[in-house]
């Protein structure tokens, strides 16, 4: 790198001027690109959100991919809606989802939506295996945090909340679905509905974290802490479905 012991001479004074057009449109675009990917990653998750970005905006266009898909969910929401003022409980809903979202993104999931007091995500898997092993190493961290965080917050007076988790595996369709001018991109297909089904039988059971067979394949049960609940019938599913529990002595 040389220097110019006098400074920048009038031609070079000019010629920059000259660029301040094409370098302001260049920083504007780039900066307006930027804002519009935090944006669509805040609203719509990182994956879901570089998709829109890049085009995938038409209502119906959809891929077929194989995910592991958890419903999450707190319990006993509506009851501690009707005790407690509005910010306080959205202040703990904001505090739930806040330790719930850090998990799934760190172990590589998508937050697909909110939904009330409940969230939906997929691992997106090349290989099923992995993916069912980081969403059950998920759960296992999960439970410990939230935990914590309950701790913390009666310690200070605070409300605390259970929760439940259901997953499942499986092909579904991942893409845009909707009106005209409302679009959700989101997942679809039997193996979704499925997992809703599963994590229905949460009352039943009597056990916050329900994992089907699907899961559990390729995932050695010894090592994982899985305890099987048995096999149930689902509506609108043929066979019975075995399900498991995560258990750590």
């Amino acid at each position: 790198m040389s220097y110019a012991p006098q400074g920048f001479s009038q031609a070079d004074i000019l010629l920059i001027k000259a660029t301040y057009p094409t370098l302001c449109l260049a920083l504007k675009s780039g900066s307006n690109r930027q804002m519009a990917e935090d944006l669509l990653g805040v609203y719509l998750g990182d994956d879901a959100g570089q998709r829109v970005l890049s085009g995938e905006i038409q209502r119906g266009s959809s891929e077929r991919i194989d995910a592991v898909i958890c419903y999450f969910d707190l319990q006993g929401f509506t009851g501690m809606s009707q005790k407690i003022e509005g910010e306080a409980l959205l202040s703990m809903l904001n505090d739930y989802f806040g330790v719930v979202v850090a998990q799934i993104e760190a172990n590589g999931e998508n937050v697909l939506k909110f939904m009330g007091d409940g969230l939906l995500a997929i691992f997106d898997c090349q290989k099923l295996s992995d993916a069912a092993e980081r969403a059950l190493k998920m759960t296992e961290a999960l439970e410990v945090e939230i935990a914590g965080m309950s701790k913390t917050r009666e310690a200070t007076g605070l409300p605390s909340m259970g929760y439940t988790m259901a997953i499942h595996a499986g092909p579904v369709l991942y893409g845009n679905m909707g009106g005209d001018a409302r679009l959700d991109f989101t997942v679809i297909g039997p193996e979704v509905n499925l997992t809703a089904r599963i994590a229905g039988m949460h009352r039943y059971l009597s056990q916050g974290i329900i994992v089907s067979e699907a899961v559990t394949k390729d995932v050695p049960i010894t090592s994982s802490g899985l305890v099987s609940l048995g096999k149930y019938m689902f509506r609108g599913v043929e066979k019975p479905q075995k399900s498991f529990t995560i258990y750590k002595e």
